[in-house]
């Protein structure tokens, strides 16, 4: 085709699907009043190589429309978006022949109908990044300070997510002094403290000690050195060693178009809006150019950690958006999942988080999706 016609969609994917697959030399996007705030997204840009116009929607642009194209080298992708532009749309394909398509995201299929006759292809999806869907949808990403360990720094979070794991009261208490300490040396300096510290928590310091330089203990006082100041942050929050572990579920399976952690999403253009979700996503994830946000909990959680997984969800495409909570705390709370599955949320509680079996829920809740859609 030389021209696509798109009607412009809330579902900003479905903006994108169409001309992605066909590669036409020109895409001419009809929307509506409502949606303007949506149009010239950069994502849509960046992955169409060729001629983009936009339309609004309205009797005079749809005649517009076809008086200034041939039909004949014409497509139509009648998707969502405005419905009298929808029924336009369709009846000028169908009075001249024109092809209409319909991209089914939860189907994974192409549908073509021309002449009283449909034709199936399946889906072909960009591999959109982590930061990509974000723009898509109106955010943008500010990171959060994080480090990509090394295999020695790796070594250091699976200890830390070990000595958590025997005793979270031990560890949350333990990352409340390394927290202190660490505001009162800074990261790169040594650390000089009492000697209890060392026979408070021997056992754990002993168990992470791949994390320090050098460590002494002379009854009076404890002097150490982290081996990496990256380290600190892993040392100093009970739950970021947890973040890392699920991170590293999602990474080695090498199932997810991209990975990213420790996500700051900005709604606004750097204004504070009150009726914004939490927009600190501990982990987030791409496949098939659908977004998975992931929230954390170290320790004890309740409905509302629900609710506030299914906020950023509605931000992220509605029903296409996978809202995951992972909990790590050896806690049970049946009725919290309940719910959280009436409201469309995953819950991945301690067992299947201890056993790595995130991706493995994740990807079963993905297709159990695609089927209830």
């Amino acid at each position: 085709m030389k021209t696509l016609v798109e009607i412009h969609d809330e579902q900003q994917i479905l903006n994108l699907v169409t001309a992605y697959m066909e590669k036409p030399e020109k895409v001419i996007f009809l929307y509506d009043r409502n949606n303007g705030g949506m149009i010239r997204n950069p994502v849509i840009h960046k992955y169409l190589d060729c001629e983009i116009e936009y339309l609004q929607v309205s009797r005079e642009t749809i005649s517009k429309v076809c008086d200034t194209i041939k039909l004949e080298e014409t497509a139509f992708d009648i998707h969502g978006g405005n419905n009298f532009a929808i029924a336009a749309v369709s009846q000028i394909a169908e009075n001249r022949r024109a092809e209409l398509y319909y991209p089914d995201l939860e189907t994974g299929k192409m549908l073509i109908l021309k002449d009283g006759k449909v034709t199936i292809k399946d889906l072909v999806l960009p591999k959109l990044t982590v930061k990509e869907m974000v723009t898509l949808y109106g955010g943008s990403v500010r990171n959060l300070p994080e480090a990509k360990y090394d295999e020695k720094g790796r070594k250091v979070v699976e200890a830390c997510v070990r000595a958590k794991r025997r005793n979270n009261k031990r560890w949350t208490n333990f990352t409340k002094t390394m927290g202190n300490l660490c505001k009162k040396y800074g990261t790169k300096d040594t650390f000089v403290t009492e000697g209890y510290v060392y026979r408070e928590y021997r056992s754990i310091l002993d168990e992470i000690n791949a994390a320090f330089s050098f460590l002494e203990e002379d009854y009076k006082h404890l002097r150490f050195k982290l081996a990496d100041q990256d380290y600190a942050q892993l040392l100093a929050d009970a739950g970021v060693a947890f973040e890392y572990d699920t991170y590293y579920q999602l990474i080695d399976s090498g199932c997810f178009d991209d990975v990213d952690i420790r996500v700051n999403i900005d709604w606004n253009g750097g204004d504070f809006v009150a009726t914004d979700p939490n927009s600190e996503l501990d982990v987030m994830a791409t496949l098939d150019s659908r977004l998975i946000s992931i929230s954390c909990k170290a320790g004890r959680y309740d409905q509302q950690a629900v609710y506030e997984v299914k906020a950023n969800a509605e931000k992220f495409g509605g029903k296409r958006a996978v809202p995951v909570l992972c909990t790590d705390l050896n806690e049970n709370h049946p009725e919290l999942v309940k719910k959280a599955d009436e409201l469309g949320v995953l819950v991945i509680e301690y067992q299947d988080m201890w056993n790595r079996r995130a991706v493995d829920r994740i990807l079963a809740w993905m297709k159990k999706d695609r089927k209830k859609g």
